[in-house]
């Protein structure tokens, strides 16, 4: 992924915590592809329009760059804000994100300029990908390759690391409102889960919740507390990328797919996903393809968003 990250909205001030995560997702939709001089970004400001037209880019609104982090970042790959102390903290894969090298690090970045306020926040890490906050703001959650690592925001220490029994490739990790991490792996076709409502995280365990081929390779996992589902965007096989977006019936684990994947839902090497505020529409990225898509969150349709015209390198 490129090291310099920009903010590509016209204005920042006022965001809510889940707009400003959409925002920093297509920041590392665009630092994790390969850009070129005098690309142009369309975006859809128009929802009417967009719905209408499935599968096509409407619209086409200049993005105003707002600001840009020195190239310190190494190969940022996840992003999250947290708001007790204000901050956007970036994982940063630094090599290659199957490696347990200890070159991986967490960064803490000023959401209203984009200065870095501590590079190696938190260090000892391998390959950190995936990062979620607990319910209440305390504790970071990160991927790291086999294990799932327990940082305390205030402190920046790692409290504890949970191995993922037969795990090979966390990626995502995602929260509910219950507490609960849910962590994806992309090499085996499974999601783990944390229990953490034991009040003490001695006494939690990182377990196969489920595992199905039918989870085709699963990258990035968004919860959908109204539904109680649990939304899954994948790879596909690790030897031929190409995957769709699933739902999981958190209760049940039932998994069905949403709408069809390449006609009314996108179909590609998928890996990021959120959520508007209203939970109608769910922002997608498939980085080689250099695209985000809005799709709609009951599986009727879904638009590019942005196109950088370009293939982008999956890390």
């Amino acid at each position: 992924m490129y090291n310099n990250v920009s903010m590509l909205v016209a204005n920042n001030k006022g965001l809510s915590q889940k707009s400003l995560v959409l925002n920093c997702l297509l920041i590392l939709a665009i630092s994790g592809m390969t850009l070129f001089s005098g690309i142009s970004i369309n975006l859809n400001n128009n929802q009417a329009q967009a719905q209408e037209d499935q599968q096509q880019q409407v619209g086409h609104t200049k993005a105003n760059k707002l600001w840009e982090t020195p190239a310190n970042l190494k190969n940022p790959e996840s992003v999250a804000y947290a708001s007790k102390p204000n901050v956007l903290i970036f994982s940063n894969v630094n090599g290659k994100p199957d490696q347990k090298d200890q070159n991986g690090f967490i960064s803490k970045v000023s959401p209203s300029n984009g200065s870095i306020i501590e590079l190696n926040w938190v260090k000892e890490l391998n390959a950190p990908k995936g990062i979620a906050i607990s319910n209440d703001g305390n504790k970071l959650y990160v991927s790291d390759i086999t294990d799932l690592v327990e940082i305390d925001i205030a402190s920046g220490k790692i409290i504890k690391r949970f191995n993922g029994p037969g795990s090979s490739f966390l990626n995502d990790v995602v929260a509910d409102n219950l507490g609960n991490i849910y962590v994806s792996d992309t090499g085996t076709n499974t999601i783990y889960k944390l229990d953490t409502n034991f009040g003490n995280s001695t006494l939690s365990s990182l377990q196969v919740w489920l595992q199905s081929r039918q989870l085709n390779g699963p990258n990035g996992l968004h919860i959908d507390n109204n539904k109680n589902k649990l939304i899954v965007v994948s790879l596909g096989p690790l030897s031929k990328p190409g995957g769709g977006m699933e739902v999981i019936d958190i209760k049940n684990k039932k998994i069905s797919s949403l709408g069809k994947a390449g006609t009314t839902s996108p179909f590609g090497s998928l890996d990021g996903i959120v959520s508007d505020a209203t939970i109608t529409h769910y922002y997608v990225i498939d980085n080689p393809a250099g695209k985000v898509y809005t799709v709609n969150a009951d599986g009727t349709g879904y638009v590019t968003l942005i196109d950088l015209h370009t293939q982008g390198l999956l890390t």
